[in-house]
């Protein structure tokens, strides 16, 4: 995140493809969030800086951003049984 910029992405932990859209927000222009820049070719720029950034902040706290996951919750694995819908 920078003053003007926000991008996220949202890993899960069973190893596969993020099925989660990350998100590219243009903050300083739409605070509220609302119009996700992602997939706009206008913005390619900024979201390969962007992921370079986070690539960087991760890697400083010793994360390693090409194995990035987090566990499922329990519950999530209860109430979703079926992989693809997770």
């Amino acid at each position: 995140r920078t003053r003007e910029w926000k991008y996220s992405r949202s890993p899960h932990g069973d190893q596969g493809a993020d099925r989660h859209l990350a998100e590219l927000y243009h903050i300083s222009e739409d605070p509220s969030e609302r119009r996700n820049l992602i997939d706009d070719p206008e913005y390619s720029e900024v979201l390969a800086l962007m992921k370079k950034e986070l690539i960087l902040a991760m890697s400083a706290v010793g994360l390693d951003p090409q194995n990035d996951t987090m566990p499922i919750d329990e519950g999530i694995k209860e109430a979703l049984p079926d992989q693809k819908i997770r």
